[in-house]
């Protein structure tokens, strides 16, 4: 479950953020409409994919299918017949009926032991549903069905991340008594509708539960059925069928704070995605994230992976306490040295951090985080008897639910354990003195890892004398509170009413002066990322396009490593070129592209969540092998030029696709549609859907780096406009106009977002800043009006 989601089930939301978000609404309605209306008179070449109908995904592919004569309903999809009959039938007959079809589903740890357990369930005589969760990310699967026989798993025939689902290929054909089972109809999932969840709670296999549909939910951006009933760990993936043995829904997830609150995913999720698969065979899909063996040394099991320049843990260790380490390969130096990593943790009341002085087993100190304080520990062997906590502080240095950098001094006389430069705590323990370090996570903690360092000496990062002056400045100051005497207590309690409104205005301005500050760190946060766009002409122009790619991911991603990435497609490159001979042609090397994305690792157009922005980054596009159209063309273009292969790319209306120009002919290549060769008459189809009209010669230019840039974050803009959030879109804005610092509509629109925002003196600051003889594209009058506009709200 992502920490979206989990934060949205768990917690509810306060007085003060509805303020907030009424306050948004206020500014949405003073200003939406022009901001509007600048992306209503943007190009239509730059406002791309995100602005398209809902449907356009699959309008595309029905006007390819009828230029190519496909079929519009894939083969590998099994036509279910409706049911004989919709009788309720007693529960013991329904669960006779149903059982047969659930199966066990098992991830087995590095170590070859079990790291994980979930459920799943017949949909065809070879498919198997479950949740993305149960099978994490390249790790072997073990499935066993109801009689306990295992059956081999020969691909992930289809997966998707965000939606919380997979579907497995197996190898035995469904016989006997065995049946898949079938979808409910929507009318199933209405409020009060009487369900059966079946499944493994806590691995006690066979196990059924009944309940009610007691809602719809929307959820991070997703439709859940919300579920009275008792759902567990090792219930996920599991089938929730209604009382006539069809499938409502797949169960993915508890209520961190009710026992008898669950959700599910609607069969229709499950139903689309079968639709359009993206299969992996097992012998690819257990390199997904794969560790780099060189490097690290897994102990205790779980499951870690690597994404980019950050090592994620997700499950449990097998030593007590779920302890499990990551130890690095690199020797720490001899004499004094210092070990350091950024971590932040999913849950603070989780534990992960840094391990040194290992002996590669049971033996080791930790200093990490642990409900919120810092430790030092020492593990002296396998139990809990055997474990001494030397240090527990806490700190006003460590930032609950961000990265925090953790560094230890070892000296040789001592253990030096800092937090984002601040020394925490200094201990004399000598029981070990030498040994491994890296990594160690607790319990079920999902912790992320980036920058880990090992070196005589490392510099956490400091602000300089100026710096340090100006945040001085921004500080709040502190409540006297405590020094409030009983006599003043008793003299304010003799008007309560009036003392507790007063208190409480005063308390709503520190509120306001908190989120501005919020809001502040995160403008801070981005400058860098911004001034790097504005510099990307100086860089070299075959780094152009995949830099600004990825800085645009880092405008969401702090954290992420654009040299990592960079690396990362360098190696997928390499892997590609060993499949083809040293003289092959361009042809070729493009089919070998082609079997390398899109049929050995299943990378795909993205039709359940077009509009997520997760698509439009470049990061998450590589790494969860689905995307929109204009950024698995840009992956492509990359691995084509690194593999000699010169292609371009191309800005249909509504649809970006990729061309290569060989001595005798053409190729159009549509990576939303696997790499897809476009004829002229699909072409003319996909134009048509989106404009009414036939091509002409601007819609088939090659686009630039810098106009595909712009393209990326217009269809952000239109991600994030459709959820108000109007701090993205001015992330995105800000991204454009150092990009295309001349063009006054976005200069525009970034003012009209400043202003939306709460930043309105600097609103009216860059309005002022604004000549329409400069930016003839603007109207004066529409000037006038945002500035009289962002004027008044200071009043």
């Amino acid at each position: 479950m992502s920490n979206e989601i989990q934060s949205l089930v768990e917690t509810s939301v306060t007085s003060h953020q509805r303020q907030q978000a009424s306050k948004m609404d206020f500014r949405l309605k003073c200003l939406g409409s022009a901001v509007l209306a600048v992306l209503a008179t943007s190009a239509s070449h730059q406002i791309a994919e995100a602005q398209t109908a809902a449907e356009a995904p699959t309008q595309i592919q029905n006007a390819a299918r009828k230029g190519a004569g496909d079929s519009s309903i894939p083969d590998h999809v099994q036509q279910v017949d409706e049911p004989h009959s919709l009788e309720q039938r007693s529960y013991k007959q329904l669960i006779a009926t149903v059982e047969p079809a659930v199966v066990t589903i098992r991830i087995e740890g590095r170590d070859g032991g079990e790291a994980g357990i979930g459920t799943g369930f017949y949909v065809s005589p070879t498919l198997i549903a479950t949740n993305h969760h149960v099978i994490g990310e390249g790790r072997p699967i073990v499935v066993n069905d109801s009689d306990g026989n295992s059956i081999e798993v020969l691909a992930v025939e289809a997966s998707d991340v965000s939606a919380d689902l997979a579907v497995l290929r197996v190898d035995r054909q469904v016989k006997g008594r065995i049946a898949p089972l079938r979808p409910a109809q929507p009318s199933s999932q209405q409020q009060g509708t009487r369900v059966l969840a079946f499944g493994n709670p806590f691995g006690l296999e066979k196990s059924v539960v009944e309940g009610i549909v007691s809602a719809e939910r929307e959820i991070d951006g997703q439709t859940l059925l919300q579920l009275a009933m008792p759902i567990e760990p090792g219930n996920s993936g599991g089938p929730l069928v209604d009382l006539h043995g069809q499938v409502v829904g797949i169960v993915n997830m508890k209520s961190a704070i009710e026992d008898n609150l669950g959700f599910a995913i609607p069969i229709q999720r499950l139903t689309e995605l079968v639709e359009h698969p993206n299969p992996i065979a097992m012998e690819n899909w257990v390199k997904l994230g794969r560790l780099n063996q060189d490097a690290w040394q897994p102990v205790f099991g779980p499951v870690w992976k690597q994404r980019g320049g950050a090592l994620v843990a997700n499950g449990q260790g097998t030593s007590f306490g779920g302890r499990a380490l990551l130890l690095s390969e690199k020797q720490p130096p001899e004499g004094t040295f210092e070990v350091a990593v950024n971590v932040r943790l999913n849950d603070e009341s989780g534990a992960a951090g840094l391990a040194f002085h290992s002996d590669g087993e049971h033996l080791h100190y930790g200093f990490y985080p642990s409900g919120g304080k810092l430790r030092l520990t020492c593990f002296r062997g396998p139990s809990v008897f055997q474990w001494d906590i030397l240090a527990e502080v806490d700190s006003e240095h460590y930032l609950p639910g961000e990265f925090n950098e953790l560094k230890v001094r070892l000296d040789g006389d001592a253990i030096q354990c800092f937090v984002n430069g601040h020394r925490v705590i200094k201990s004399k323990d000598r029981k070990f003195i030498k040994g491994k370090v890296g990594l160690a996570k607790f319990r079920s903690t999902e912790a992320t890892f980036t920058r880990f360092r090992i070196a005589e000496t490392i510099q956490s990062a400091k602000f300089g004398e100026e710096a340090a002056k100006v945040l001085e400045r921004l500080k709040l100051p502190k409540l006297p509170i405590d020094s409030v005497t009983e006599q003043q207590r008793t003299l304010l309690a003799q008007t309560p009413f009036l003392t507790k409104r007063e208190l409480n205005r005063q308390a709503k301005q520190l509120e306001q002066q908190a989120d501005r500050l919020r809001q502040f760190a995160d403008d801070i946060e981005t400058r860098t990322t911004i001034d790097e766009l504005s510099k990307l002409d100086q860089t070299e122009p075959d780094q152009r396009l995949l830099r600004g790619a990825l800085l645009i991911a880092k405008l969401d991603h702090p954290q992420l490593e654009v040299s990592a990435y960079r690396d990362r497609i360098n190696e997928m490159a390499d892997d590609i070129r060993a499949m083809f001979p040293d003289d092959a042609d361009d042809a070729a090397k493009l089919r070998s592209l082609d079997q390398y994305l899109f049929e050995e690792f299943g990378y795909h157009g993205s039709r359940q969540e077009y509009y997520h922005p997760a698509n439009s980054h470049l990061n998450r596009v590589i790494d969860e092998r689905e995307g929109l159209p204009i950024t698995l063309s840009v992956l492509y273009i990359e691995l084509a030029w690194r593999l000699g292969v010169t292609v371009e790319g191309v800005g249909l209306p509504g649809h970006f696709i990729v061309r290569h120009q060989s001595e005798s002919q053409t190729s159009y290549i549509d990576v939303f549609d696997r790499g897809k060769r476009l004829t002229d008459g699909q072409i003319s189809q996909i134009v048509s859907l989106h404009t009414g009209r036939q091509p002409i010669d601007s819609d088939l230019q090659a686009a630039t780096p810098r106009q595909i840039l712009v393209r990326v974050l217009n269809n952000l803009i239109g991600s994030a406009g459709r959820k108000n959030d109007g701090e993205s879109m001015l992330r995105y804005a800000n991204a454009i106009v150092a990009l295309e610092p001349e063009n006054g509509r976005y200069q525009l629109l970034r003012a009209q977002l400043l202003g939306m925002t709460g930043r309105v003196s600097a609103a009216i600051e860059k309005v002022r800043q604004l000549n329409a003889d400069e930016y003839p594209e603007i109207a004066p009058s529409a000037l006038d009006r945002l500035k009289r506009s962002l004027e008044s709200m200071l009043e």
